[in-house]
């Protein structure tokens, strides 16, 4: 037979290191305060004395509005080495006394407590070495359920602000298609049907998604996460861009297909930034890291209009829209369609939209993606038709330049941008240079190699370089001068000409005069043959400079001078 063990008596004694290494332990565990848990025990202790000293009035089987209750107290505390229990009395006439649970003599009173009077309320010490397993028992049961009460509320106090939000998981274990994600205090399971199509991850691999709620009927509780909604685009593009997230721009509409396309209407509150250029940012560096994580999903970041026909010809980029069917309602001023589409009964117009001939499969999209996400995002009926296919059935539209006039906006032209083969993360270049975008923070991904750059130092050193440059080339040109001709004068001719001209001719010339006597000599002997000038067009116009700033100055002029001219 086995031997029964022998049970421990409750001495009261607590074993210091033992207790504050588990109240750690739990503390790590649930996400509970060390203060708290010390306080959740306690209280445990309490409800089970109550319940083992006074079965009748706590037991589970009594009711719960049981007068007694209220009028019943006791209380545990915790010293240095010992537990403690106290029973709470309030002092009466022995006469008077009801109940003795919660009512104590005055003679009984003066025993515990000298000093003691009616209608005081005294503490009574109880021996804590009377209590049995049944005690413990009891003591256990409350503890684990309330601590599992306290660590449910601290999960949903940790993750309730990121609710709406992007977080990122650790993938634990996969059952199929489905994915455990554990994201530090919770975990969470990202079913197939949450997943990007074709869209799979291994043991440790790090995940965004996103939090869309938390499922407190599980214990501990479960987040509620997902990758297809079009929340995930927001959150995703929020993380990326600072201009979304700090609200100077904002999304007007967005509709998705999971893994094939986005479309999203944005806006800016400042009239000196551009919403589209701030969303795919330099290069289109932060879409195409977005898109990079959306596992080559096309995102088409398009300018939100008030106008109705204007946000149809924005939502079907790539395609370039060149008419639609007339629908007198999209340019009446006093149809505020913002209002009216919240209601739930609303109707979404028809509306057929004429694109250029050839341009019908990009219209409608790969599964005919790009005409429904436009009708989603502008709420609308869109039908696609082509230039001729519209002659041909007799179809009454209204052209781009009328829609321009009616709206008074010049509509832009479709940007490269939104081509159907942009975006796409197949480069083993574009994959290396954005592998860190599983970090633990999310921050904006550039995918170019950037050095940073002084630029004033730079202007400075090809400020330099030119200048270096060209004294190089006057200091040929000084040096040497090509003639490609051969002159048909020498120069010894010039010269003797010049030395026959009479002294007292210029004998009492200024040497302004003396030089351009000079050159009219040397002018007037060479254009009496056939020659190619032996100067350059620079020396040339050096000379015509001179010249005029010598015939601006007055200074230089004398009375003789000004009889010989």
């Amino acid at each position: 037979m086995a031997r029964r063990t022998k049970q421990k008596k409750i001495t009261g004694r607590i074993d210091l290191e033992s207790f504050n290494s588990a109240l750690s332990d739990i503390q790590t565990d649930s996400l509970i305060t060390m203060e708290r848990v010390a306080e959740i025990l306690k209280d445990c202790m309490r409800q089970a004395y109550l319940a083992w000293s006074y079965p009748g009035v706590f037991g589970n089987k009594e009711s719960k509005n049981a007068p007694e209750r209220s009028l019943i107290k006791a209380d545990v505390e915790f010293g240095k080495k010992r537990f403690k229990i106290f029973d709470y009395k309030t002092v009466m006439n022995e006469d008077d006394i009801v109940d003795d649970s919660y009512q104590i003599s005055l003679e009984e009173a003066k025993e515990i407590k000298p000093s003691a009077k009616l209608g005081d309320e005294i503490k009574i010490p109880f021996d804590v070495t009377t209590l049995d397993k049944t005690f413990v028992r009891r003591v256990k049961q409350l503890f684990l359920a309330k601590i599992r009460e306290a660590s449910k509320a601290s999960i949903l106090s940790l993750y309730q602000s990121q609710i709406k939000g992007l977080i990122q998981g650790t993938v634990t274990r996969i059952d199929g298609n489905e994915y455990e994600l554990n994201f530090g205090k919770a975990i969470g399971r990202l079913r197939e049907k949450s997943c990007l199509p074709d869209e799979h991850f291994n043991i440790s691999d790090k995940v965004y998604v996103y939090l869309a709620d938390i499922n407190e009927k599980t214990t501990p509780p479960t987040l509620v996460v997902n990758r297809t909604s079009s929340d995930f685009v927001l959150a995703l593009l929020k993380s990326r861009i600072p201009e979304l997230a700090g609200g100077t721009v904002k999304v007007k509409g967005i509709s998705r297909q999971a893994g094939k396309r986005t479309k999203i209407f944005v806006e800016s509150t400042l009239p000196n930034v551009d919403p589209v250029g701030a969303c795919i940012g330099p290069d289109t560096s932060r879409m195409r890291s977005i898109t990079y994580e959306l596992k080559g999903e096309k995102i088409d970041i398009l300018k939100y209009y008030d106008n109705k026909a204007l946000q149809i010809i924005e939502a079907m980029k790539p395609a370039t829209v060149i008419g639609m069917t007339n629908n007198e309602d999209f340019f009446d001023p006093n149809v505020h369609f913002e209002e009216i589409e919240k209601d739930k009964d609303y109707e979404y117009p028809e509306v057929t939209v004429i694109v250029q001939n050839g341009s019908q499969g990009i219209a409608i999209g790969s599964g005919g993606a790009n005409v429904r996400l436009a009708s989603r995002i502008t709420h609308t009926s869109i039908n696609i038709k082509q230039a001729d296919d519209a002659i041909k059935d007799n179809k009454d539209y209204i052209m781009l330049p009328q829609i321009e006039k009616l709206t008074q906006v010049q509509i832009e032209p479709v940007s490269s941008l939104l081509q159907e083969d942009e975006f796409t993360p197949e480069s083993e270049e574009i994959e290396e240079e954005i592998s860190n975008v599983h970090d633990e923070e999310i921050k904006p991904i550039s995918l170019e190699k950037r050095e940073i750059v002084d630029l004033d130092q730079l202007e400075k050193e090809e400020k330099k370089e030119e200048k270096k440059k060209e004294a190089e080339e006057n200091k040929e040109e000084s040096g040497h001068i090509e003639i490609k001709n051969k002159p048909k004068i020498k120069l010894e001719d010039i010269e003797s000409a010049l030395d026959s001209k009479k002294p007292s001719q210029v004998q009492k010339s200024s040497p302004k005069k003396k030089k351009v006597e000079e050159v009219e000599e040397v002018q007037s002997e060479v254009s009496k043959v056939e020659a190619m000038p032996i100067y350059t067009e620079d020396e040339i116009a050096s000379f015509d400079e001179d010249k005029n700033e010598y015939e601006d100055d007055d200074s230089y002029i004398d009375e003789e001078y000004e009889d010989y001219q």
